[in-house]
């Protein structure tokens, strides 16, 4: 069975460098097929840890639906048009099934084929040396693609009077079969949750298949689980301060490559130790990752703050939704989103064009309202820009800049130092 290990949608670079190294260490500590993904596109800065360390980048995956390909029976033949009718009969009593799909020359799905039909056909023509490929066959009510999702077709299958259904690619070209009892079986993977614990930020259909693992910095959201499950959260700075933690407790030693893309989850989520979400702990961990990976985090920082920020390398809509986090609380859904800029004056110039794509968001999501943190780690200081609900931006504690923005002197932290003060407002 896979395992995949995925941080949080709108991916920021800790939560692609802590899924990245617990993958590995889940590997080296002997679970099978562990796969890291990225839950949407990879962020640019997580693209420079990669190639700046020479490490192939994590996949990324818009969802981890339940696909019918994942579902397809392998153990089940087709039958393949050029068999005589004798032979498709001998390949469906050794099956035990009651039809079986067949395959022209060209790979195409020509239709299905049953014992019935074969005997109907014998009776008829008295011979069971043609090619099954001129004979007629069953047709198919319910024809599968590869792509569709389990939820959308389980339904309609199960309702069904025929068993099997054939699976196609997008050219028509037959893959296989699903028979009914495939959509009671379980998920054919799971998932460890990385740098988040709260369904409304997963990848999409997280939902449909069974979290085993958890490994956060972040309060607890979660919810109840079917079975135990192994769970790593501590108030620190970064996911990736835990993973390294998570190695030394079992005894593995991270490779110069894993060393640095840890060291990177870690120097981007503290902000380079300013933020107060920072522990002895963050700077203890990167000072053994520092000597493993031969690079310093200022190093490593500096490099990732040479990386254009979202709002030179984005339009307003992608940069609003980069690092955006969706939450409901007390009645509420709404997203605070957080962009790291040295240069504030580009975001004023901006601010109009942003503000525009929040409303935007705020409608097309349907949400209560919506916040824009940009940060300047450099200066230690952050403005909001906030689009919705006005009671709630109106008991913030922050004052209004010159620009219409709420200005944050000393505010770094989205999750320690916003998110509380937005849950007091909505309180």
């Amino acid at each position: 069975m896979k395992t995949f290990v995925c941080g949080h949608r709108n991916p920021d670079v800790d939560s692609v460098m802590s899924a990245y190294a617990l993958a590995e260490l889940r590997r080296r500590t002997g679970t099978d097929n562990v796969v890291a993904i990225c839950a949407g596109l990879l962020p640019d800065r997580a693209k420079w840890v990669f190639d700046h360390f020479n490490i192939t980048p994590i996949r990324p995956h818009r969802d981890v639906y339940v696909r019918v390909r994942d579902i397809l029976d392998e153990t089940l033949p087709m039958i393949d048009a050029r068999m005589t009718l004798l032979e498709a009969l001998r390949t469906l009593e050794s099956s035990g099934e009651s039809s079986l799909p067949v395959r022209a020359e060209d790979g195409m799905f020509l239709g299905m084929l049953s014992p019935v039909r074969l005997l109907n056909y014998f009776i008829a023509k008295g011979d069971l040396s043609i090619p099954v490929g001129q004979a007629t066959l069953c047709p198919c009510t319910q024809i599968l693609n590869e792509h569709d999702c389990v939820h959308d077709v389980r339904t309609a299958a199960i309702r069904s009077s025929h068993n099997h259904f054939p699976v196609v690619d997008d050219q028509g070209r037959l893959l296989g079969t699903v028979v009914k009892r495939s959509f009671a079986l379980p998920p054919p993977a799971r998932m460890i949750l990385v740098d988040h614990n709260e369904i409304e930020q997963g990848i999409p259909g997280l939902d449909e298949i069974p979290v085993v693992e958890v490994v956060d910095h972040h309060r607890i959201s979660f919810a109840p689980t079917k079975e135990p499950i192994r769970y790593t959260a501590d108030v620190v700075g970064s996911a990736c301060t835990l993973v390294a933690r998570m190695y030394r407790a079992a005894g593995e030693r991270p490779t110069r490559e894993v060393a640095g893309a840890l060291i990177a989850g870690i120097v981007s989520d503290t902000l380079l130790f300013q933020s107060p979400t920072s522990t002895d702990e963050d700077r203890k961990t990167c000072a053994w990752l520092e000597k493993l990976s031969g690079e310093t985090a200022e190093d490593v920082m500096r490099g990732l703050l040479s990386v254009a920020s979202p709002l030179q390398s984005m339009t307003p809509d992608q940069a609003v939704a980069s690092d955006a986090k969706t939450y409901v609380e007390s009645g509420h859904r709404f997203i605070l989103a957080q962009i790291e800029e040295t240069n504030l004056s580009l975001f004023h110039t901006h601010a109009d064009e942003l503000a525009a794509a929040m409303d935007r968001a705020v409608a097309g999501h349907g949400l209560d309202f919506m916040a824009l943190m940009v940060t300047d780690p450099v200066r230690g200081n952050s403005e909001l820009l906030y689009r919705g609900q006005e009671s709630v931006r109106r008991a913030l504690p922050f004052r209004r800049g010159p620009e219409g923005t709420l200005l944050m002197p000393g505010v770094l932290s989205r999750k320690k130092q916003l998110l509380p003060e937005i849950l007091a407002a909505l309180g």
